[in-house]
């Protein structure tokens, strides 16, 4: 979690900062650096615990690294705790309690640390992102937001803070804020992925879907694999009828062993525009194969349009039958009406389904443009008789 060059100083402070040490110094420092070189911080722990002068915050500090490295969390919190008791103002006790709070998912104890460090140091910008995704953990979103703010102000090349900030901006839909971060960062380092990602979203949000596309080939050519990326960009390539690019999109998903249902159901539709049923209806099975969720009524509804466009209608109903067995939409019934009605030619399916449509339509407010056709359809049909 933190640069060796904390490690470093932290040693070597050791030797100079305590007057306890310079008259008697029980610890071999140099064998204890070798032990953390050498990541045998148990051995040192073991080493150092019966060795360590209680008043010295030095010799603690020693201790309270071994222990938070070898993962013993309640000894590192106590050794840190006493750090604070004789220095409340120790810069690494408070970076490490800290530290060690957010991974036990506590950020309300890591707060008071984060502040303290700011108190310490001002104008360092790392701690006031630190400090931003403490309060963003425990849901204190308007802090967390001010003080991502103030970190980007004070470094906006730091990549995290980027990222995080453009997200707050896109969920507040401030799409133009959010590009006023990513693109200044995109222009000095094109190839920072956790940048490009929401970038991508954000010019998919705002329609700029050539933007996307591009974004979305640079990930491609760096090997990067994100599903929620590739979605937004494989829909911008389907919304731009660039086709193709979209069908490859989920290609690369599938050779990365990623199957992406959302970039398969893209992939399925691009199908669709090229007049490709065979392997549209392909992908959507995949999908339907892959969903657990409402999609399968999209799935399942574009897989019946495909076997209706090439004249394979009692498919076609079997997959708008299914999609309504799974989710009742009313207009699941008014599509197998309509098969019945336009190309099976039989008006008694046609009639039954269309009046369960109606029934069903009543119930939950369906399209009135639809339900008006329905019932003019329904006359039309009863004066034949």
């Amino acid at each position: 979690m933190f640069k060796p060059i904390l490690l470093f100083l932290l040693l070597t402070s050791c030797y100079y900062t305590s007057a306890y040490t310079q008259q008697k110094d029980n610890i071999d420092k140099a064998l204890v650096v070798n032990w953390f070189q050498d990541q045998q911080y148990e051995q040192a722990a073991t080493y150092l615990q019966s060795r360590v002068n209680p008043a010295n915050t030095s010799d603690l500090a020693l201790l309270g690294y071994a222990y938070y490295q070898w993962g013993k969390w309640p000894e590192t919190v106590h050794t840190y705790q006493q750090i604070l008791q004789l220095d409340s103002q120790h810069i690494s006790a408070h970076q490490y309690l800290a530290a060690i709070y957010i991974q036990q998912e506590n950020p309300g104890s890591a707060i008071p640390h984060y502040q303290k460090l700011i108190g310490l140091r001002p104008q360092q910008a790392s701690y006031y992102r630190q400090l931003s995704f403490a309060y963003f953990a425990a849901r204190k979103q308007d802090s967390g937001f001010a003080c991502l703010q103030k970190a980007y102000a004070l470094n906006p090349s730091d990549a995290k803070v980027v990222a995080r900030l453009a997200e707050e901006w896109m969920d507040q839909q401030r799409y133009a804020a959010a590009d006023s971060v990513l693109q200044p960062y995109l222009a000095t380092d094109s190839l920072q992925t956790s940048v490009i990602i929401p970038a991508i979203k954000n010019a998919f949000y705002r329609k700029d879907y050539t933007q996307a596309i591009a974004l979305g080939q640079r990930l491609i050519r760096l090997k990067v694999i994100s599903a929620t990326a590739y979605t937004y960009v494989a829909a911008a390539c389907y919304y731009n009828r660039q086709y193709q690019e979209c069908i490859y999109v989920n290609d690369f998903l599938t050779i990365q062993r990623l199957n992406s249902e959302a970039t398969m159901y893209y992939a399925a539709m691009a199908c669709t525009a090229l007049k490709n049923y065979t392997r549209s209806n392909e992908l959507l099975q995949l999908c339907i194969d892959l969903s657990k969720s409402k999609s399968l009524d999209d799935y399942y509804t574009a897989m019946g349009a495909n076997y209706e466009n090439v004249g394979s209608y009692k498919k076609a109903t079997a997959c708008l039958d299914t999609a309504y067995y799974l989710f009742h939409s009313p207009l699941r019934q008014y599509s197998i009406a309509r098969i019945y009605d336009q190309y099976l030619r039989d008006p008694a399916a046609a009639k039954r389904y269309y009046r369960r449509y109606l029934l069903l339509a009543e119930r939950k407010e369906e399209d009135p443009a639809v339900s008006k056709y329905v019932q003019r359809r329904l006359g039309e049909m009863e004066k034949r008789k």
